[in-house]
């Protein structure tokens, strides 16, 4: 496998320092790991740079290809490459990478299980692009953690915040931290469990949420399309009563198409999630349906299904939405604080809080998966 060459040599090299930024700041590559990539062919450049790259340092890196949502051989092409657990010396890291999908987690989920904890790091990369290398591993984990530690340490205090935006969002938000738990997504390994990228967001359930969303900033589906997602010029304005999306209206047809058809799935028009994405590396929105505008510094509500166990919120959808803001203003009534995402400064030495599930659900990132599998008309 060899790199592609069809970018331009300063794209070329940025991709190259976020390949080097991915190896040394998120997965600590030491010289005696080893390495395995796991990629969906789309994503067969970015390996090609990663596999080199390892190649370079002098590292064991082995590649295979793997087809998305439904591959028969992954378990096979997998487990004739791994290197058992006493014959290593290091860890065993592997990489997993797809544009639009995060495929076969019962697969890699199963080597939690024939190795010990401290031994093995399983990294899940979704939208790969030349975005996700020049820009959202320009923030190292411990950064990410002391931006989302400071978020959480104010939202904590809170029973109920109100979120704006200069284009006119006006959400009351009441929050139930007893009731439903806290995600921290910031790029750091924890042994035994997935490291989810990009990085740089925190999420729960909203106890309840009225007022109006005017997102200006993108969507982000689990829905299979090639649309462009920004809503820059063509906010999204939607209605909420009680955690329900009520009338909305955009003035892109393309957009409106692609909303109603997740409304109209069952459960679809839940509010599932309250998030703010923290990762400030990330500076303008792209056109791709991507986890990168997820982590903007901003609002995003999640609708459809949520990132709770269905024990302590019962229902279950098969789409998730999530609906973004370019900027937002928190306000915090206890404290008499107001914090806008774009400019807010993390305060240092902030102990980032222990949290039931840390910083993914299940390693499923949202749940039902971050997969493109539902077609809609």
């Amino acid at each position: 496998m060899t790199a592609s060459t069809a970018t331009s040599p300063s794209l070329e090299h940025q991709i190259l320092e976020g390949v080097t930024k991915l190896l040394d700041d998120y997965a600590a590559v030491k010289t005696d790991d080893v390495c395995l990539i796991a990629y969906s062919p789309d994503t067969r450049a970015y390996a090609a740079h990663i596999q080199v790259a390892l190649t370079l340092r002098g590292m064991q890196a082995k590649a295979f290809a793997m087809r998305p949502f439904i591959d028969p051989e992954v378990r096979d092409k997998l487990h004739a490459l791994l290197t058992p657990p006493h014959e290593l010396t290091g860890k065993l890291i592997i990489f997993t990478m797809e544009r639009d999908s995060m495929s076969h987690y019962d697969v890699f989920a199963e080597l939690l299980t024939l190795y010990p904890k401290n031994q093995l790091k399983i990294m899940r990369i979704i939208s790969a692009s030349d975005e996700l290398f020049t820009t959202a591993f320009n923030k190292t984990p411990r950064e990410l953690a002391l931006r989302n530690a400071t978020l959480l340490s104010k939202i904590k205090q809170e029973s109920r915040i109100r979120v704006t935006t200069p284009q006119g969002t006006d959400l009351d938000i009441e929050l139930d931290h007893d009731k439903f738990d806290w995600i921290s997504n910031r790029g750091a390994w924890r042994p035994g469990a997935f490291t989810i990228l990009p990085a740089g967001e925190i999420a729960s359930y909203p106890a309840n949420v009225n007022g109006v969303l005017v997102a200006d900033g993108a969507l982000n589906a689990n829905v299979a399309t090639r649309m462009d997602m920004r809503l820059e010029h063509n906010p999204l304005t939607i209605r909420i009563k009680d955690s329900v999306a009520g009338d909305y209206e955009c003035s892109n047809p393309e957009i409106t198409r692609l909303v109603e058809g997740c409304f109209n799935r069952e459960n679809g028009r839940n509010i599932g999630e309250l998030g703010f994405g923290t990762n400030n590396a990330t500076q303008e929105f792209v056109a791709d349906n991507s986890h990168m505008n997820e982590r903007f510094p901003s609002l995003h509500l999640g609708f459809g299904q949520h990132n709770q166990p269905e024990t302590i919120v019962p229902y279950v959808a098969e789409i998730h939405l999530d609906v973004i803001t370019n900027d937002a203003d928190i306000h915090f009534p206890s404290a008499g604080e107001t914090i806008r995402m774009s400019n807010f400064v993390p305060i240092p030495g902030i102990e980032h809080p222990v949290l039931i599930r840390d910083q993914d659900i299940t390693g499923d990132c949202c749940t039902r998966g971050c997969a493109p599998r539902l077609k809609l008309a």
